[in-house]
């Protein structure tokens, strides 16, 4: 028998996505996918990458804020209550230029081989990357209206 596993976001900590302002809260790590909440604060990004977009299969769920988006060849803004998909091979990326942190809901398949965010959290550190504790994360959101980030 499987036992339940929630994840509350307000207790979740912050992972740099690389040497970039783009943050994200693991929230589920299955076998078949993984769960995030990103958040792009005023002036952050994460540029697109070709070679990652090979990798996986994505579905993106604006929920504050407004992002522009790099999908492919093209150019656009999301915004929240927006849901975008993105198959494997469409390069993927998002600015942030207005003054409000950009917030979504993203899932990939297939999952990173990473099994806990225990697990997780070493990795980043190893790579020199920052880790922000879920006050430090609540900080950065701030008011943001992220149903259980308060």
């Amino acid at each position: 028998m499987t036992t339940a596993r929630i994840t509350a976001l307000r207790d979740t900590e912050g992972f740099q996505h690389a040497k970039d302002d783009y943050w994200y809260r693991p929230l589920i790590i299955g076998d078949n996918l993984f769960s995030y909440v990103a958040h792009v604060p005023t002036g952050g990004d994460m540029a697109a990458d070709a070679v990652e977009a090979e990798e996986f299969e994505l579905s993106m769920f604006m929920l504050a804020g407004t992002l522009h988006v790099t999908y492919g060849a093209e150019q656009f803004d999301v915004t929240a209550g927006d849901g975008l998909f993105i198959p494997r091979g469409v390069a993927f990326g998002v600015r942030n230029e207005l003054s409000e942190v950009g917030s979504f809901f993203l899932t990939f398949t297939p999952p990173p081989s990473i099994r806990s965010a225990e697990e997780m959290k070493q990795r980043f550190i190893e790579k020199g990357r920052t880790v922000k504790s879920a006050a430090q994360m609540a900080e950065m959101v701030g008011s943001s209206p992220i149903p259980g980030n308060v």
